[in-house]
């Protein structure tokens, strides 16, 4: 049974310029209802929109100084990133700002250290990792801190390189990380959000 009949007048073909036009157009109008009301997680839709693009091949048309301009003002003094201006830090946004700021190459540009200091301070002694100043525990979050500290790099001077293979992973206790996330495996093979939680698909990532 169908949710809907596909017509044979239908595009046969992909759409990636409509699909990219869409994408560009979904911030024109500041005042639409769905644009204020998607405020709280604005940060991880535009990293969401812009790899859209890049996968399209249409980053370049996108207004980057921008983008990393929006970045810049949702950096805390702690390191931490929030989801939009005068919002608060969360290990959530912060990877999507580290991840937006590798798409359009402006990550020598972050304040790496204290990026990389917010993260760390947010892992506990079990190996698990806090979304932010509240104290919520979640396997997300581990791979939000794994993911961004692997994406950083250190830079001296004008010159960056790559910290081995593995980015700022040395700021962690990377082997109590795996042992959290191991202990949240359940007997379907499975992972939850915290030992004894029940599996998900999201956290199979």
């Amino acid at each position: 049974m169908r949710d809907v009949d596909l017509t044979d007048n239908l595009p046969k073909e992909f759409l990636g310029t409509k699909h990219a036009e869409y994408i560009k157009k979904y911030s024109d109008n500041k005042e639409d209802y769905e644009y204020c009301m998607s405020e709280y997680l604005r940060m991880s839709g535009m990293y969401w929109g812009i790899t859209t693009l890049s996968l399209l091949d249409q980053l370049d048309d996108m207004p980057q100084d921008t983008i990393f301009d929006f970045i810049t003002q949702c950096i805390h003094p702690c390191g931490g990133v929030s989801a939009s201006i005068s919002h608060d830090p969360h290990i959530l946004y912060t990877l999507s700002a580290v991840q937006i700021a590798c798409l359009i190459n402006r990550e020598h540009e972050l304040p790496v250290d204290k990026i990389v200091a917010y993260v760390s301070k947010l892992q506990q002694p079990d190996g698990s990792f806090f979304g932010d100043m509240y104290g919520e525990v979640d396997t997300r979050f581990s791979f939000c801190a794994v993911a961004c500290l692997s994406l950083l790099v250190r830079f001296f001077s004008n010159y960056c390189y790559l910290v081995g293979t593995f980015g700022k992973l040395d700021a962690i206790n990377l082997s109590k990380a795996v042992e959290f996330i191991l202990s949240c495996c359940n007997f379907d093979g499975g992972f939850g959000s915290r030992p004894g939680s029940e599996s998900h698909v999201i956290y199979m990532r």
